[in-house]
């Protein structure tokens, strides 16, 4: 989920008629999705499909049970995010640990 429309390759507008509620106690209503493609920081693109746009949202969301549908371990050790592709082995760090938040 992100609030960031630019960071959308293509959008679909769909009438999903759906909300979330996330760990702030905020309410979001859910109206379109598509996929982004962005540059990490010390890393390759990463590339993700069906996210959802929240206009409301001024953070990203990733839900690891989502990475773990398509066929990654996601591995949190010392500090720092991993994803191991389960058929192939690769391993990629993702992300670290900031301010009591894994960052991607």
């Amino acid at each position: 989920m992100t609030g960031y429309k630019e960071l959308f390759r293509y959008l679909e507008a769909k009438y999903l008629d759906m909300h979330i509620e996330i760990g702030d106690n905020g309410k979001y209503i859910i109206t379109r999705f598509g996929k982004i493609t962005f540059q990490r920081e010390d890393v390759g693109t990463l590339a993700l499909k069906n996210v959802i746009y929240v206009p409301e949202m001024k953070k990203n969301l990733v839900y690891v049970s989502i990475l773990e549908d398509r066929g990654y371990d996601v591995i949190f050790s010392k500090g720092k995010v991993f994803l191991q592709h389960i058929a192939m082995g690769q391993v990629k760090k993702i992300g670290i640990l900031m301010k009591n938040i894994y960052k991607l």
